[in-house]
């Protein structure tokens, strides 16, 4: 008797600690982010069949505190099957300066529309925007490889390299296929398509670039903290029926 005491007092307490760890692991999977929640998806990610890049450690260049240019890196990962033998991604940023901070509506509101046209040989022609435009060239680049390259631009907006930025990819020359000796149909051609910009608007920026997206990593994430919960439930239920069993065991003793 002293024996099933000690047995069942064992089985107590597992099934205590049990409880708890369960409650616990509950508790946080109700603050994970759901893969399949509307706020997680609507989220920018990169895609998993793309080579992403991203421009950051920008630092202005100045000469007598005026700024001539601007120094920076791009990174790269291949997340794609293809193997590069090189390529020259195009990057152009558009000015976003609103129209009233330009200098031209500065001084139009500080001397009165009427004297602005009639001083206007003076002050001089509104220079036209030019957009800030750039070329990274790679070479031998392969499947899951990760490069950082850095290069330098003359132009005194860095500011708008941390934007969105419009490119293309072109030339674009693929490794042919040593299985198929097939060329891949891209060569000197562009393959934007196969490729992702990321900018600061995309967490994923600020993180190290990995061979799958944070989503599908978040998602991956919340299976297996399920499947644990499941194991956890499956052992809380075995101590249960062994429990039951024990009381009919000490029932039939009584």
């Amino acid at each position: 008797m002293k024996k099933f005491n000690k047995i069942l007092s064992v089985l107590l307490f597992g099934y205590s600690v049990f409880g708890s760890t369960a409650a616990l692991a509950a508790e946080k999977a109700k603050t994970q982010p759901v893969a399949n929640d509307a706020k997680t998806t609507a989220e920018p990610t990169t895609r998993n069949d793309a080579v992403i890049f991203k421009i950051h450690d920008i630092n202005p260049v100045s000469e007598e505190g005026i700024v001539t240019g601007c120094d920076f890196t791009v990174t790269l990962y291949n997340r794609t099957a293809i193997n590069f033998r090189s390529f020259t991604i195009n990057l152009e940023w558009q000015d976003s300066v609103d129209e009233r901070f330009k200098f031209e509506r500065y001084i139009e509101s500080f001397i009165g529309s009427d004297d602005f046209v009639k001083q206007q040989d003076f002050i001089g022609k509104e220079v036209v925007d030019k957009p800030l435009q750039t070329a990274i060239t790679v070479n031998a680049f392969g499947v899951d490889k990760q490069i950082s390259v850095r290069s330098h631009v003359d132009n005194d907006k860095c500011y708008l390299m941390l934007s969105t930025a419009v490119y293309s990819v072109s030339p674009c020359d693929i490794a042919r296929s040593v299985e198929t000796s097939a060329g891949s149909g891209f060569d000197n051609k562009d393959c934007s398509h196969l490729f992702q910009f990321v900018d600061t608007s995309n967490p994923e920026y600020f993180g190290q670039f990995k061979k799958i997206s944070a989503t599908d990593v978040a998602a991956q994430n919340v299976i297996s903290e399920n499947r644990e919960l499941s194991d956890i439930d499956a052992v809380i239920n075995k101590i249960v029926e062994n429990l039951g069993t024990s009381d009919k065991t000490l029932t039939n003793i009584n």
